[in-house]
């Protein structure tokens, strides 16, 4: 009785540590608006890209603690031997499946934009804006999934040193013409990821150049399933609206 006693026990608890290992990942994103520098210290670990953008990927849920540094051109202060002042500084939330959006200003304000990440192969986006368009990513026209719908055996996109040095790239284009021109070069021959698509289009301020590269990236998206995340990087309905149209009309 004992034996089987103890059993039952390590039963509950391989059951309950898979359960907790089996939580969705989350994802962080600091974006500076004025294109400077930043770098993130995220529970202590410093996070750099040498450019106006960081992502923390794989992300458990929880509290975490969060200093957000932008490059200074004067004072006395220094972290990661440059000249750096911190904009953000607080104990962040995040929930499972999550990905959220941390943007500074050119004043230093920051603001913040959270939308979930989607699992499995349910309907919904499980980002709702009241619009009809909740099912638009998931289904072809003959309702049925398409191949990319499975979440598996899709090809990959870029890797993480090839789109790094990518972000660079761009980064290091003032104008926006220019950056966009980089851009769709980028994405019309490259093979990306949803949440690489998200973020290149925040490298971006004009609302109109947002929406532009979001169609062009599209069709060359691996995992079109989750292109529901780069709605949150738009400020009006109307552009999600207008992708959500252009998707349709090209399933």
């Amino acid at each position: 009785m004992k034996t089987i006693f103890t059993l039952f026990a390590s039963l509950l608890l391989s059951v309950a540590l898979f359960a907790a290992d089996a939580k969705p990942k989350s994802m962080l994103i600091v974006k500076s608006a004025d294109q400077g520098d930043v770098r993130v210290v995220l529970d202590g670990k410093r996070f750099e890209s040498n450019t106006n953008m960081v992502t923390v990927q794989d992300l458990n849920a929880g509290y975490h603690s969060i200093k957000v540094y932008r490059q200074k051109s004067n004072g006395l202060f220094t972290i990661f031997n440059k000249r750096y002042e911190v904009v953000y500084n607080t104990s962040l939330k995040v929930k499972a499946g999550t990905s959220i959006s941390i943007t500074i200003d050119r004043l230093g304000r920051t603001s913040m934009q959270e939308s979930k990440i989607s699992r499995g192969r349910g309907r919904g986006w499980e980002n709702d804006y009241d619009r009809g368009n909740d099912h638009v990513f998931d289904y072809d026209q003959d309702g049925k999934l398409g191949d990319y719908d499975n979440n598996y055996g899709y090809s990959k996109g870029m890797n993480d040193r090839e789109f790094s040095q990518v972000l660079q790239a761009i980064g290091k284009e003032w104008l926006e013409t220019n950056k966009l021109k980089s851009a769709a070069q980028i994405v019309k021959s490259n093979s990306l990821t949803s949440a690489q698509v998200k973020q290149l289009v925040l490298m971006f301020n004009f609302e109109s150049n947002k929406l532009e590269l979001a169609k062009l990236a599209y069709l060359n998206t691996v995992d079109k399933k989750n292109y529901f995340m780069i709605n949150d990087v738009f400020s009006f309905n109307s552009s999600r609206e207008d992708l959500a149209r252009f998707i349709r009309s090209s399933q």
